[in-house]
């Protein structure tokens, strides 16, 4: 699998590109159960499920545990385990920025709505990759409340930012990135227009398709 592939089958599932088989089967797991067509009861779930099951697959195909895959470890998140709060803490007061972002990531991938609260902390984190990290957090336990918060980051990023920002909102579908979209469909610079369009379009089909 070209890397490019594997990126944007990583994205699908919220994930960076550096996420670790443990990681990619805990998405696939959460995802699969939110977006389920006998799960979710929105006949617009359907397509994000098959997204998501095509990403998973092409993931596994591709043998996901390759030594040079492997996510660092961080003391602190480690001994926080799948406490939230504690989590939280490594989130609002770790000083490395890589500690940070992995806190950002088990938050998501625990697939609790109330991981929230400590997730959007680290949507004003001044290391954009930490900043990054809480967006595909708050996508992967779908957080509609991240949506005003998550356009406000867009809205203030660096270009660099604002490109990831509109990836992941085109990898996931998720509807937390439409006032990302509406706002980058505004942008000065054609290529965010563009990708903001494509999402938009990609929403309405969606909407039609109910």
């Amino acid at each position: 699998m070209s890397e490019g592939l594997r990126r944007s089958a990583l994205a699908s599932l919220s994930l960076g590109p550096g996420a670790g088989d443990e990681e990619i089967r805990t998405a696939y797991r959460r995802l699969a159960m939110r977006y389920h067509p006998d799960a979710s009861g929105d006949p617009r779930s359907a397509k994000r499920f098959s997204r998501v099951v095509r990403a998973y697959r092409l993931l596994v195909a591709s043998g996901v545990e390759s030594p040079r895959l492997r996510v660092p470890r961080y003391r602190s998140v480690e001994e926080a385990g799948g406490d939230l709060f504690a989590l939280g803490q490594v989130l609002a007061a770790d000083p490395d920025a890589g500690a940070r972002g992995a806190a950002a990531r088990a938050l998501g991938l625990s697939g609790r709505s109330a991981a929230y609260i400590f997730i959007r902390r680290a949507l004003y984190d001044h290391v954009e990759d930490v900043a990054l990290e809480a967006v595909r957090a708050a996508a992967l336990i779908g957080s509609r409340q991240a949506e005003g918060e998550v356009a406000a980051l867009f809205a203030r990023a660096e270009p660099s930012l604002r490109l990831r920002i509109l990836e992941l909102a085109l990898a996931t579908g998720e509807r937390l990135f439409r006032s990302t979209l509406e706002a980058a469909s505004k942008a000065a610079d054609p290529r965010l227009r563009s990708m903001a369009q494509r999402g938009l379009e990609a929403e309405r089909d969606r909407s039609d398709a109910r």
